[in-house]
């Protein structure tokens, strides 16, 4: 499909582009709330780092344990379980960040009451955002930017492989699809079926899905390079939105449109975005 205009023209782009930046600055205002108030424990741990291989390792060894209960286990209900653990996981931390006691319990009750009562994309995708931009600061706070490049190019390795080649990653998410669970973002086509309810969201309807890898990934590296400075972490997510508005390109021009990997091309723009700070910081 030839690109034009009219592509960038829709409510698609401008919600998924709102959502993917949001995300970013929202987790590096989790970063810097939460190191100001050094909360000790698990959320910061300085100086000990995560090694390359330790992420990777677990990484591998989350996403065999996940093809395994989709394959055998087949149940539904479990995998549910372990998506809202996940989910409220991140919105505790988030509520930490930003509330006191005993204001974040409030915060956290008002998130989940919104999120079992109305539960439509609108809601959903704002619980999966606050969520995960807390999640990728424990992760950032801990992983050395080193550390970070390493695990961003080999992650951007795996995900072509596991699109085009196993495309067992494919497989999962229409697994997690018919158990009705979306560890996506949901990207309507229309600002009305932003309300529609997450029952009734389904791939083979007018929406769109993006991976929550393919926004918490590079902002764990994002924030990672807070450890360096405040500018290097804004300049770096410029690169990886560059990376982000690239992957939409090439996904809206396919001749016939098919999943592909978010990782390469993200990681390409966020690695240039870490390249152009490190220039600009030393001028």
């Amino acid at each position: 499909m030839k690109l034009s205009l009219r592509h960038f023209f829709t409510f698609s782009f401008w919600f998924e582009l709102f959502c993917f930046v949001f995300s970013i600055y929202l987790s590096i205002g989790v970063a810097l709330k939460l190191a100001l108030k050094a909360i000790p424990g698990p959320i910061i741990s300085q100086p000990a780092k995560i090694a390359a291989w330790q992420f990777i390792l677990a990484f591998l060894v989350a996403t065999v344990i996940l093809i395994l209960l989709l394959k055998y286990v087949k149940k539904p209900w479990l995998l549910k379980v372990l998506f809202y653990l996940a989910v409220l996981e991140g919105l505790w931390l988030f509520s930490l960040a930003y509330f006191d006691w005993p204001i974040n319990l409030f915060f956290l009750g008002i998130a989940i009451l919104l999120w079992v009562i109305y539960n439509n994309v609108f809601i959903h995708d704002l619980i999966i955002i606050l969520a995960i931009s807390a999640i990728a600061v424990i992760f950032g706070f801990n992983i050395a930017p080193s550390t970070g490049i390493l695990i961003l190019l080999f992650l951007a390795i795996y995900d072509y492989w596991a699109v085009y080649k196993t495309t067992h990653m494919v497989q999962m998410f229409k697994g997690l699809a018919e158990s009705k669970v979306y560890f996506t973002l949901v990207i309507p086509q229309t600002f009305r079926a932003l309300f529609k309810n997450m029952k009734f969201v389904s791939p083979q309807i007018d929406f769109m899905f993006l991976g929550t890898g393919d926004i918490a990934l590079p902002t764990i590296f994002i924030v990672s390079c807070l450890q360096i400075n405040l500018l290097t972490s804004l300049i770096t997510a410029l690169g990886t939105l560059f990376g982000f508005i690239l992957l939409y390109i090439v996904f809206i021009t396919q001749k016939e449109r098919q999943p592909m990997p978010g990782l390469p091309l993200i990681v390409l723009g966020t690695l240039i975005g870490f390249l152009a700070s490190q220039i600009i910081t030393k001028l």
